[in-house]
């Protein structure tokens, strides 16, 4: 596990917790041997090597930047999860993918935390209406420039217990 940019024990922690989730509970992220490279204040970044997501040509699969992109998305929301102790399902409702150049090494998927209303509105909307939306934009940085881009929207929906 390589955590290079964990800036307190929280943050560790919340490392710790994350990245078997995203290799055991979701196996793609094993296949593409992505680890969490930092989690802070100003979001997370996931990276992965190229031999397991390469394509015919050389490059990352699409797929996996895509994957790689909707993962690094996808953690943020869940994490906000388990901060406010709220049990909902999390989905990517919607998403729409540029591909901008080329990623022929390792790569990254960086995505930076949403603004501090959209945080309050996430949350409250769980908490008082039992479904709510996050509109992200996770990026693949390769040399400092994006190579692919997301737009995305993350649906979140409580669970309700069922007295079976």
């Amino acid at each position: 596990m390589t955590n290079e940019a964990a800036t307190g024990s929280a943050e560790a922690e919340e490392i710790c917790w994350l990245e078997p989730v995203l290799t055991e509970q979701i196996p793609l992220g094993a296949a593409m041997a992505l680890n969490v490279k930092s989690l802070d204040h100003d979001g997370i970044i996931l990276a992965a090597p190229l031999a397991p997501n390469v394509n015919d040509k050389g490059t990352a699969f699409g797929g996996a930047l895509v994957s790689m992109m909707i993962l690094a998305g996808w953690s943020l929301p869940r994490l906000l999860l388990r901060r406010h102790a709220i049990a909902a399902e999390l989905v990517i409702g919607r998403c729409q993918v540029r591909f901008l150049k080329p990623v022929d090494g390792p790569f990254q998927a960086h995505c930076r935390w949403p603004a501090a209303t959209d945080i309050e509105t996430f949350v409250n909307q769980l908490r008082h209406g039992g479904r709510a939306r996050l509109e992200l934009a996770p990026e693949i940085i390769i040399d400092g420039e994006v190579a692919a881009r997301l737009e995305a929207r993350y649906a979140a929906l409580t669970k309700i217990a069922t007295g079976d």
